[in-house]
């Protein structure tokens, strides 16, 4: 799968704009890269659906809040804040999960940098 240019130009500024970065510690907790990990995979498993309604769910007892990463994806397509579930173009969300796990990549991960 090639990812465009385009994709990971917003995938940057979706780290941050969707709330990933840490601003004080300067860093993006950890488990978000086992979040962004995960997410491709339930889409194989569960289905594009269930997987999006799976990490809306913000009262989970997860280590962060694993809405954020939707946010992200929802940034980098250019979609309004909690349309994912309606917009359903596996493709496009695939490939945007891709380039925001490159994104992740860049900055520096640490488990000790949530709130």
């Amino acid at each position: 799968m090639r990812i465009k240019d385009k994709y990971i130009k917003r995938a940057l500024e979706a780290v941050r704009a969707a709330g990933l970065y840490n601003e004080n510690k300067n860093c993006v907790p950890k488990e978000y890269n086992g979040y962004i990990s995960s997410f491709g995979a339930s889409i194989r498993q569960a289905g594009l659906l269930p997987t999006i309604l799976f990490f809306e769910n913000t009262e989970a007892s997860s280590a962060q809040d694993r809405s954020k990463i939707l946010r992200a994806i929802e940034y980098i397509l250019e979609l309004n804040p909690n349309s994912l579930k309606d917009y359903l173009d596996k493709a496009k969300i695939e490939e945007a999960a891709v380039a925001l796990k490159l994104a992740l990549r860049t900055y520096k991960l640490d488990k000790n940098c949530g709130d």
